[in-house]
Parts: structure tokens; sequence; C-alpha cells
């Protein structure tokens, strides 16, 4: 499958997750974002959501890349719910915080989907580790 690995289904995840790791480089972003693009289109939200969805990718991952360690690698997963898209990113940093809430990324992504939450080595304690960013996408007929 060569640069990319993309699994279905993998440990604990439902039978409509994907997973998709890369390494963490600025060249990737375009591959992530038309897998979400696909992920969202098939999962039949609208083109204005869809949209969105990749350029929130676009951001959480951009700045994930540019916290992460050398040779460290994205993951990017995926997982459709009945009543949501729910998308991961994350990677290994030496920062602590890739996205700090209230920032003008944060505000960025917090605008383009319904839910935008972050994770940082032990609750934000500055020391190298997983840094991710979990972005919510709600489904139009669980919104009413």
């Amino acid at each position: 499958m060569g640069q990319d690995d993309v699994t279905a289904g993998a440990p604990g995840a439902g039978a409509r997750t994907v997973e998709i790791k890369v390494p963490a480089r600025v060249e990737n972003l375009a591959t992530l974002r038309a897998v979400v693009a696909a992920i969202a289109t098939l999962e039949d939200l609208d083109l204005d959501s869809v949209s969105d969805l990749r350029l929130a990718v676009d951001e959480a991952c951009t700045a994930l890349i540019r916290s992460s360690l050398e040779g460290a690698d994205l993951v990017l997963v995926v997982d459709s719910r009945d009543d949501a898209l729910h998308i991961n990113a994350s990677t290994t940093s030496g920062t602590g915080s890739a996205i700090a809430p209230g920032s003008f990324g944060w505000h960025v992504m917090s605008s383009l989907v319904d839910e935008v939450l972050a994770e940082s080595p032990r609750d934000g304690v500055d020391t190298a580790g997983v840094v991710g960013v979990t972005l919510v996408t709600r489904r139009v007929s669980y919104l009413q």
C-alpha cells in the first residue's frame, strides 16, 4: 500500500471506522483531506458539511504537523456513527499541545464543525507525548 497505511475495523473501532497513518509532513495534507471528504460524502453529509470538514481537518492536521517531532507519524481516525462523524487526528509532539482552546485555529475549527476537543499529554502538562484533536460533525437529522 506504500506510504499511506489505511485500515478499517481497527481494534476497538466501529464497523465504519477508517484509520490512516502517514508521516507528519505537509505534503500529506491533500491525502488526508481527500480521505475525509470521500468518507463524509459516502456517509451522506451535505456538500457544505463536507467542505467544512475538509477545512477543519486541514487546520487541525497543519497544527499537529507543526508541533510533531521529527519522523513522527500523523494518525487520522474517521469514526462514522449513526448520529455524527468523529474525526480524530493525533501525532507525537515535543510541545505538549498542538492547538490551545481559544486560539485562532481553535476558533476556525469551532466555526466549521459542531464540536472540537483537544488532547494533550497528561492533561496539559507541557511534556512530550501524543497530542490530538477530535472534530465532531453531527448529522442534520440528529440536530432537530
